[in-house]
């Protein structure tokens, strides 16, 4: 918890940091030109507001934002780290080769595990080919995430990589909702891929 506190406090300071000086810059030449105080006398008043308003905005902004996501580990039965700041939130899955399958099969595998989870609630696919499944979901608290899903398969090993971002792109700081969709997406992709390697060894 305090290394993602610690995590969103460093992703907010420089747009809070930009915040305070425009408003900072604001005050002192209201100061002048309102007031008539000289400038040697309302620039020191007007970085002193404008570290306070930092502060505050600071505070309350990872305050919500911590709460939020812990609210979020927890209805996931997750650990919340310094990792679930990180956008996109991007996992993997590695097993050996899944003899037998092609890439869109084993893709074709996942797509069915996620549109039977009871967990994941989707909302659409919007792309499903040969070692390509992509879809958004909606995470906690009704957010909507993004997640691609990249199937490739070769001699020795098969690999998923699984990438999770806000379906919308203004949103920096989602309170851990596409990490825990990114780490549910992992565990049902990993699960997906174990079946049809049992499957392919029952074939032969």
């Amino acid at each position: 918890m305090p290394g993602y506190w610690l995590a969103v406090v460093r992703r907010l300071a420089l747009p809070a940091l930009a915040t305070g000086a425009v408003c900072a810059a604001a005050m002192a030449a209201a100061l002048v030109l309102g007031d008539g105080t000289s400038w040697s006398a309302a620039v020191p008043q007007a970085v002193a507001a404008g570290a306070v308003g930092v502060l505050a905005l600071v505070a309350v902004l990872s305050t919500s934002t911590v709460v939020s996501a812990a609210r979020t580990a927890r209805r996931y039965g997750l650990t919340l780290g310094p990792d679930a700041v990180a956008l996109p939130s991007v996992r993997e899955v590695r097993i050996p080769a899944v003899e037998g399958r092609t890439a869109f099969q084993l893709t074709d595998s996942v797509r069915h595990a996620v549109e039977k989870d009871p967990v994941l609630r989707l909302d659409e696919i919007t792309a499903f080919g040969h070692g390509t499944l992509d879809f958004t979901l909606r995470g906690p608290s009704d957010t909507s995430v993004s997640v691609q899903v990249r199937v490739t398969t070769g001699p020795k090993e098969t690999t998923a990589v699984v990438e999770a971002r806000p379906a919308a792109t203004y949103k920096r700081l989602d309170a851990a909702a596409c990490w825990a969709v990114a780490r549910v997406v992992e565990e049902r992709v990993a699960q997906a891929l174990r079946a049809e390697t049992a499957d392919g060894g029952a074939a032969r």
